[in-house]
């Protein structure tokens, strides 16, 4: 696989940056990279073309060759806890798409979904994936997979349309970006919000930050667990990376009216 091997000046210093026409995942590139190859702290993978995109529960991510950005970020003995560090990278992510679109109507849909809230309409423009290498016990990387909906779409049929319809960069701002555009802007911000991580109070901080920016949160809606819906309210993520939920009505599925759940154990339903 021919692979274009170049340096990025961020804000922290200058990042390897793997440039590839196509790639199944960029995520597993970069797993496969850090398994073969001496890497520095840092490296971005992008690609033109992603042809088995991975998002969240398995899902694919579907891009637009050359339109979308398909990027990963490898980093190497990133700071603890891992439930935090995936809220810094969301609110990285954030931060970055409201730097280069202008846009305050962003925020996050637990856990990972970037979605824009136009007219009480929530759609998706970025998500990521979060996979860590680990030797032993010992977290020795985390690599944070981003896919960003860029380009205008010259099919609108290209990008499937799941429970949470999708938007672009190009559909909040009318202009036309190349995909390249972002990476700086936003692995500025991916270096900020981690590295506060290090920082005295940086992980309640970055709990508070993201539980103020989660879409959703305290409003009553209907969620699946089990396979069976449920009305309920999320109240808060907390530091271990678990949603507090409170349900209006509980049944065999749930005993308690105030549950602790994984992102895994929930579906929303829209």
């Amino acid at each position: 696989m021919n692979a274009n091997v170049s340096e990025i000046t961020t804000e922290s210093g200058l990042v390897k940056r793997i440039s590839l026409v196509s790639v199944g995942s960029t995520n597993d590139y970069a797993i496969h990279f850090l398994r073969t190859e001496n890497t520095g702290k840092e490296t971005i993978v992008v690609a033109e073309s992603q042809e088995k995109g991975k998002g969240q529960r398995g899902k694919p991510w579907v891009s637009a060759p050359g339109r979308d950005l398909c990027m990963s970020w490898i980093l190497k003995t990133p700071p603890q806890p891992p439930a935090v560090f995936n809220m810094a990278a969301a609110l990285g992510v954030l931060d970055g798409l409201r730097k280069i679109t202008g846009n305050t109507d962003l925020s996050i849909k637990w856990p990972n979904d970037i979605i824009v809230n136009h007219n009480n309409v929530p759609k998706k423009i970025s998500g990521l994936l979060i996979e860590n290498t680990w030797r032993g016990d010992v977290w020795a990387a985390a690599i944070v997979g981003i896919g960003v909906n860029v380009g205008k779409e010259s099919d609108p049929k290209h990008r499937p349309q799941f429970k949470l319809p999708s938007t672009s960069i190009y559909d909040l701002i009318s202009k036309h970006m190349s995909p390249a555009s972002l990476e700086v802007v936003i692995l500025n911000a991916l270096q900020h919000r981690v590295n506060n991580l290090r920082h005295s109070g940086g992980i309640q901080n970055t709990v508070s930050a993201f539980n103020s920016e989660m879409f959703g949160i305290h409003s009553e809606r209907i969620y699946t667990i089990n396979e069976t819906d449920h009305k309920g309210v999320l109240k808060k993520v907390e530091e271990d990376g678990r949603g507090v939920f409170f349900w209006s009505n509980t049944g065999k599925n749930i005993q308690n009216p105030e549950t602790h759940l994984h992102s895994s154990e929930v579906i929303w339903s829209w």
